[in-house]
């Protein structure tokens, strides 16, 4: 269990109570541009719910109230925070997108925030999703395979106890475009595959959507461009439609 993971449960009240009033004045606030800021150990940063989508009839059923976790492809590290595939995910009306991902962090390594995935419960309790989507995190690779396993179990239990409603759907890890994906992707996907699954919950392995598309990767060649996040989005969307979470 990675130290330090208990203290951030007082931090994260006052930031648990600032996302439940995001939540409630969303609805008409865009996503604006911000280069990815780097966060002391003491300070995370506030959950930014995009804006609800709905259908353009009346009788359209209400969009799923969902939660993301997860690292930079999901936060869309260098590019409009409206790029990340979760809120392209929000944009098709059928959910509404609170979107947690930190950069640089997993179940082990601490991110720009100053936190594991751990650290995020809290926030999680106060906004109750109906639906959770955890990413397995590539910024785990090379640490402790029994670290990684013990400490997926113990973050998704957790997340399941502070969100007991909330379908939890685990994604396989995402590497870059390369044909090779390192063996600690197997590591870190299956040791979420069997956290997810012992809470009652769903897992995704969702491939390699990145593989054979270089004109896909930043300069970096670790970060999706935004055609690379529409690659990744039109990928979970279709697996969360064929495992019937969404519609």
């Amino acid at each position: 269990m990675t130290s330090g993971r208990r203290a951030w449960a007082i931090s994260l009240l006052a930031l648990c109570t600032g996302a439940v009033t995001l939540l409630a004045g969303c609805a008409a606030e865009p996503v604006d541009a911000a280069p990815a800021p780097s966060f002391g150990a003491a300070e995370l940063p506030t959950p930014h719910p995009t804006a609800t989508i709905t259908g353009a009839a009346a009788s359209a059923p209400a969009p799923v109230r969902t939660v993301a976790l997860g690292d930079s492809l999901m936060s869309g590290f260098g590019l409009d925070p409206a790029e990340a595939w979760p809120v392209l995910l929000a944009g098709r009306g059928t959910v509404s997108m609170t979107n947690l991902a930190c950069p640089g962090m997993g179940f082990v390594v601490q991110g720009d925030c100053g936190t594991t995935y751990a650290g995020f419960v809290p926030a999680v309790a106060a906004l109750q999703p109906q639906l959770l989507i955890v990413e397995s995190s590539s910024n785990d690779f090379w640490e402790d395979a029994d670290e990684i396993r013990a400490d997926t179990s113990d973050t998704v239990t957790e997340l399941h106890d502070a969100a007991p409603d909330a379908r939890i759907v685990g994604l396989s890890t995402i590497w870059n475009d390369e044909d090779e994906v390192p063996d600690d992707t197997a590591v870190t996907s299956d040791a979420l595959r069997d956290a997810v699954e012992s809470v009652g919950g769903t897992f995704l392995d969702v491939g390699q959507p990145l593989r054979g598309h270089p004109e896909w990767m930043q300069e970096d060649d670790v970060h999706p461009t935004a055609r690379g996040q529409r690659a990744i989005e039109q990928t979970v969307m279709s697996a969360l439609q064929d495992a019937d979470v969404l519609p």
